[in-house]
């Protein structure tokens, strides 16, 4: 259980959460809100065992003895969660259908040079969790390459792709677990629950309407 000291929030880096969120299929969530609410003590990277189909109640007290508050629950029912992780700050979203849970996104707004070392650290508490990953990809492209230390300016030029999935397998209770750093120098990680396939799905029809 790893637990990191406080910290606060740029304003630039909080934008960049909300525009995390607001890339969901269908999430409300964005820039409707720029407060930052984490609780003072650090956060636990520990959410893993959420139930799914779980009502709001319940994945709130799930989630806020680990060091999350309750920022705000959007137009779509969606409940966002502020706190400090790894000394950086993270906005939890957990998405909800019919008032039930179906995912969960973790975005880790890490500094830019401890991207890197935070997703091998988001990297290998997943694979104490989920054991080997079906898939993992560090892969840089031309002009740059790995070693080179230039990754950081090859992921933010999109030149270079860094991301991790698992699959634990049939009958899993989490279908799928990905984590990854965005151009942005972000690290997010998704735990998709059995109904977010079809809830995704259901989103992104609503959204062409």
């Amino acid at each position: 259980m790893h637990r990191s000291s406080p910290a606060r929030l740029s304003r630039p880096r909080l934008a960049l959460a909300a525009l995390l969120l607001a890339g969901m299929p269908g999430c409300a969530t964005g820039g409707a809100s720029t407060s930052f609410l984490p609780p003072s003590r650090p956060a636990e990277f520990s959410l893993g065992a959420l139930p799914w189909g779980a009502s709001v109640d319940s994945v709130t007290s799930f989630i806020e003895p680990r060091g999350y508050n309750l920022n705000r629950v959007d137009e779509d029912g969606d409940l966002l969660y502020d706190g400090v992780l790894y000394r950086a700050p993270t906005r939890v979203l957990a998405l909800m259908s019919d008032k039930r849970l179906v995912k969960v996104r973790v975005i880790i707004t890490t500094a830019d040079e401890d991207a890197l070392s935070v997703y091998q650290t988001v990297r290998g508490e997943l694979t104490k969790q989920y054991g080997a990953p079906k898939e993992s990809v560090e892969e840089y492209r031309a002009p740059y390459r790995k070693g080179d230390k230039k990754e950081l300016e090859a992921i933010r030029s999109g030149r270079a792709d860094i991301q991790t999935h698992w699959l634990p397998g049939v009958g899993a209770r989490t279908p799928h677990v990905a984590a990854r750093v965005t151009e942005k120098l972000v690290v997010v990680v998704d735990y998709d629950g059995p109904a977010w396939e079809k809830e995704s799905l259901r989103r992104r029809r609503a959204a062409t309407r």
